[in-house]
């Protein structure tokens, strides 16, 4: 029996399965879900991080904002006066959450019927990209073929945080416990080659409102490092002391400024997974397939999209010493020309024919570095 209130869908994971695209798709897209009978809440993105963090217990009163730590209340209140017929949640790391913190989220809105939604992808495109993201958000990360070698065998520490926290049944299973499986909604996402917007139609086909009609060209995206370009991220990771290690201190550099200014620019040959794992991937993708069968939850896709291609996979070469020293060479030139352009701008405002020289310059001295790869 529905609810009288009407539904709520908490889109809670899994991390690198489009999850950018789709929250700012639908943030830009508010006055159209408006009018085909759904709200977006909170209906930022930097609030649902809040209220994310909220949720996980992670905020941090002497650093997080007073906006921040009256997250929960405003999110309540907001639920409460909502007369749309479906509210949407969506912050890809609300998996993570233990028995005790989906509760309070799942119990937030009593007059609410529950659903969950899980995007969901293969682990053979899935895992290098984490790898990648892991980097970017000071997480701990060893190098590529050491971190798969991990996750494959499930023994480390590391291991068993990523597996709890983004492995298909230990999410589905923790938060069964509150939703029941036919109000448990995966989504896959597409092979490679599938057109575009495939994502997003199966997204929006689950929640009921028309693909067509919301914003897409908002051009907000996450963009993934190339391996060079990462791995040299990683290095600098290293070196920078521990205490500094957190989503208030490296994160708004080492993600925000380097990995996304001046290392993603580069391009780059992404990360693939290690050949030696492709019979790993294939037996973990036919177990979910198996699962998802057999567990009476609803699949949006196909479950064949969680099976690997060739493509996906590589020798697992590390780059060479070459490779990252030019990555590193080009992120220091860009570096340089950003602060050459800024204490431009600091200065009385010169011409704009100066500024356009510094500007060509900058990137004449970019594009020679590149030839020189």
């Amino acid at each position: 029996m529905a609810a009288a209130r009407g539904q709520i869908y908490l889109h809670v994971g899994m991390p690198k399965t489009g999850t950018t695209f789709l929250q700012a798709t639908f943030q830009a897209s508010q006055e159209q879900l408006a009018r085909q009978g759904l709200e977006f809440l909170p209906p930022a993105r930097r609030e649902a991080s809040w209220l994310s963090l909220t949720v996980l217990d992670q905020l941090d009163p002497e650093r997080d904002p007073a906006a921040a730590l009256g997250m929960w209340d405003r999110f309540v209140a907001a639920g409460k006066a909502s007369r749309a017929p479906r509210l949407l949640v969506s912050d890809e790391l609300l998996g993570g959450a233990s028995e005790e913190q989906l509760r309070r989220l799942t119990r937030a809105l009593p007059e609410r019927e529950v659903h969950l939604v899980l995007t969901i992808r293969g682990l053979a495109r899935l895992l290098p990209s984490t790898w990648q993201q892991r980097i970017q958000q000071g997480s701990e990360a060893p190098a590529l073929d050491e971190f798969v070698e991990q996750i494959a065998g499930r023994t480390s520490p590391l291991a068993e945080r990523w597996w709890r926290e983004r492995g298909v049944w230990p999410v589905i299973e923790r938060w069964s416990a509150e939703v029941p499986p036919e109000r448990i909604h995966v989504v896959t996402m597409p092979r490679p080659g599938a057109g575009g917007s495939t994502l997003l139609e199966r997204y929006c086909g689950l929640l009921g409102v028309r693909a067509d009609d919301l914003v897409t060209d908002h051009g907000d995206r996450n963009p993934a490092l190339g391996r060079a370009q990462a791995e040299v991220l990683r290095l600098v990771k290293e070196q920078v002391p521990a205490e500094l290690m957190d989503r208030h201190g490296y994160v708004p550099v080492g993600k925000w400024w380097l990995a996304r200014q001046h290392l993603a620019p580069q391009g780059g040959t992404p990360p693939r997974m290690p050949a030696r794992f492709q019979g790993w991937c294939e037996d973990e993708a036919r177990a979910t397939m198996a699962f998802l069968r057999d567990s009476g939850i609803d699949v949006v896709g196909e479950v064949d999209d969680l099976l690997p291609d060739a493509a996906d996979f590589d020798a697992g070469v590390a780059p060479t010493d070459a490779e990252l020293l030019a990555a590193a060479v080009r992120a220091l030139a860009s570096i340089g020309v950003q602060r050459v352009e800024e204490q431009a701008a600091r200065r009385a405002s010169p011409p704009a024919s100066a500024r356009a020289r510094l500007r060509r310059r900058g990137r004449r001295l970019l594009r020679t570095l590149a030839r020189r790869d």
